[in-house]
């Protein structure tokens, strides 16, 4: 039993007679009584009664009349969802974002992405960058947003993972507010940094704040998972700690200072596995990606 016999089956009870049936189908008459007898055959059982004033359903072509709207109802909605997942319009999509991605970008990019994918589903994971690279490398995550460059991969990520940069996020010194008037040149003498730990997969904030001041007696580090995590500690008088304006200016007890000159703006990219599909949805969020970044880049003019 196929779709194109349920079809015609559905047309000839509806018309009454298989003739109008065919007239109604743009069709001729023999290809639409050799379907329905086909179809009686298949099934073993006898669906129309057929008398001098037409056809008529029987209790098994009823029931069949029943089921079989059912089943082409569903066949449709199921043409109609692949065709939109084929657009990019439709489907899941899941995302692994850095805390600090999520606050400069990706929250933007998800009401973007939403706008042209209203249908789309979107699994939004807050995680390390580790964790990130890890999910796409074993297929959990289809897309990933992580805080470090290109130049800021090691080996075996670019061996693994695509990529599009997203643009640059620009960092603030959080200090505890009653530190808010110190003065210490080029970042010297403010004593413990509270830094993202170090990963194998990147090298970035922690390599550069501990190259720069390898040679300050007052130089220390306490290692937090992201550096969202390191508001609250700095609130609480335990250290400075690298930051963006959004991520630390609603905290009333932590001042917001210039960094100093060699702790540069951080790289944001978007990273997919190398060699997997990029699915028509995954199209979409690097385009809403990119879309974003120009707006960006445009407003810093």
């Amino acid at each position: 039993m196929d779709f194109r016999q349920l079809e015609y089956f559905k047309a000839v009870v509806e018309a009454g007679s298989v003739s109008q049936a065919a007239k109604n189908l743009n069709m001729t008459q023999p290809p639409v009584s050799h379907a329905i007898a086909r179809l009686e055959r298949e099934l073993g059982v006898r669906l129309l009664e057929r008398t001098a004033k037409g056809v008529h359903p029987t209790r098994a072509g009823l029931y069949l009349l029943s089921k079989g709207g059912s089943l082409v109802a569903e066949r449709d909605r199921a043409v109609e969802t692949l065709k939109l997942m084929g657009q990019g319009a439709v489907g899941d999509l899941r995302v692994g974002v850095e805390p600090m991605v999520i606050n400069e970008f990706a929250a933007d990019v998800l009401a973007e992405f939403l706008e042209v994918a209203p249908g789309a589903r979107v699994s939004l994971t807050d995680v390390t960058p580790d964790v990130i690279v890890q999910g796409i490398r074993d297929g959990r995550l289809d897309l990933g947003c992580i805080p470090f460059g290109a130049g800021e991969f090691a080996g075996f990520v670019a061996d693994f993972c695509d990529w599009d940069p997203i643009g640059r996020i620009g960092l603030k010194l959080a200090v505890p507010h009653y530190r808010a008037e110190e003065r210490h040149p080029d970042g010297r003498g403010w004593g413990r940094w509270i830094l993202p730990y170090r990963l194998s997969a990147f090298s970035g904030m922690p390599e550069v704040v501990e190259g720069a001041l390898s040679d300050d007696p007052s130089f220390e580090v306490l290692e937090v998972s992201t550096p969202q995590t390191a508001v609250a500690f700095v609130a609480a008088g335990l250290g400075v700690a690298p930051v963006t304006q959004r991520m630390a200016e609603k905290s009333g007890s932590v001042a917001l200072l210039e960094p100093p000159r060699w702790l540069a703006p951080m790289e944001s990219t978007l990273l997919w596995r190398k060699g997997s599909e990029v699915t028509p949805l995954m199209e979409r969020w690097i385009e809403a990606t990119r879309t974003i970044a120009t707006r960006r880049r445009k407003d810093a003019f």
